[in-house]
């Protein structure tokens, strides 16, 4: 593929992720379901990304990671089905993640909203603080993209915001050197610092593209896993293994045919069918397949965590936003950054946006999900597990 083609296909998997991302944000409020969100977003990915380059049909495109709405102090990977559903409540914090691919050229992005009936009046809480640090964070970081800076200097400012704003980085979470077909290349770091873990430092260099993630949490940072099942997994397409169970290898059969190296849902694999749903322990212990856990904050209360997600290129000039920044909801901190620190200066500088191309009109509308009656409840798993939200 030539540079121009791929750069084409970068540009227009941040628009599709742009758009969707938008359109799911706009449906966080009381009353919706967790799975409906998810589900409105995949669905529009997968037809947005069906609507663009539509010369090259043999193309792969759609989903790179599965649509999650992780709320509250969940950090991560929350992509509930029906059983394991979550409806939003007034003054959840959701953390919408969206990504999208053409022909393996992925981007990826999210945003925080809160739910909620009355928009116009400001948050004050903790949950202001939390939004705004993560919020800041990003684009800190994002601005922090460049040829010559260290991975180092960029997970040390994510920590020097998080501490002005008396939140952590979230355990787990990372900054991501992306390729075609590539979701975590070698240049991935963790943007927690971890003194009992140190790696090598590295450079960015120009040409390089990477999704930033900082998830930021009022609590300690510190991850567990919650009490909902994985839903999201990925195959490993280098490893070899004889599987014994017949019910296994009908369902690794099944997810090579359909999925290849980026990460997917299991109830889109699996279906109803008991017997492929038994094949799942197998070969995640052949580490055929890995889930993606949903952690959350192990400090217990009002414990928040926001997250934004960007995708930057690091181009010789500077660095390069290839998806766009949604509005911060209506949150007012305590904590204002002086423009003389550090940070200030940091966000003082620039940061281009990459112009996108515009996408045609869905021939097909998705229907948009709407709130579910008064008085409707979750699942038993799901109210069980609504604790953790909480």
């Amino acid at each position: 593929m030539d540079i121009q083609n791929s750069d084409n296909k970068y540009r227009t998997s941040a628009a599709i992720v742009d758009q969707v991302l938008k359109q799911a944000s706009v449906v966080v409020v009381p009353g919706m379901s967790v799975a409906a969100i998810c589900s409105y977003a995949d669905e529009l990915v997968e037809a947005s990304c069906r609507a663009v380059f539509r010369k090259e049909e043999t193309i792969e495109r759609g989903v790179a990671l599965p649509t999650t709405v992780s709320v509250n102090r969940i950090i991560q990977n929350y992509s509930p089905g029906p059983e394991d559903d979550y409806v939003l409540r007034e003054g959840d914090v959701a953390k919408v993640e969206v990504s999208a691919h053409i022909d393996g050229c992925m981007a990826s992005a999210a945003h925080t909203s809160v739910a909620t009936n009355a928009p116009g009046t400001a948050i004050t809480d903790r949950r202001a603080d939390v939004i705004s640090a993560a919020y800041h964070a990003s684009e800190v970081a994002a601005r922090m993209i460049r040829p010559g800076q260290s991975a180092r200097n960029v997970v040390k400012a994510l920590g020097l915001v998080a501490a002005g704003f008396n939140c952590t980085v979230a355990a787990d979470t990372f900054t991501c050197q992306i390729d075609r077909f590539v979701i975590s290349g070698k240049n991935t770091f963790a943007n927690r610092f971890d003194p009992d873990a140190l790696v090598d430092d590295f450079t960015f260099e120009s040409g390089e593209t990477y999704t930033v993630d900082c998830t930021l949490s009022s609590g300690s940072g510190t991850s567990r896993q919650s009490a909902y099942e994985s839903t999201v997994y990925q195959r490993d397409v280098n490893r070899q293994h004889s599987l014994k169970l017949r019910t296994s290898r009908a369902l690794f059969s099944e997810v090579s045919r359909r999925f290849s190296v980026f990460p997917f849902l299991m109830r889109a694999a699996v279906g109803d069918s008991s017997a492929l749903k038994a094949g799942i322990t197998e070969c995640v212990r052949a580490r055929l397949l890995a889930p993606f856990a949903v952690t959350m904050d192990k400090e217990p209360g009002e414990t928040f965590v926001a997250q934004f997600k960007s995708t930057v290129r690091c181009h010789y000039t500077g660095p390069v936003r290839l998806t766009r920044a949604l509005p911060l909801p209506n949150v007012q901190s305590s904590v204002v950054i002086p423009a003389e620190s550090e940070i200030g200066q940091i966000l003082a500088l620039d940061c281009e946006q990459a112009t996108l191309p515009e996408l045609p009109r869905l021939k097909l509308q998705i229907q948009t999900p709407v709130p579910v009656k008064a008085g409707s409840t979750e699942s038993g798993a799901a109210a069980a597990a609504a604790m953790d939200m909480s």
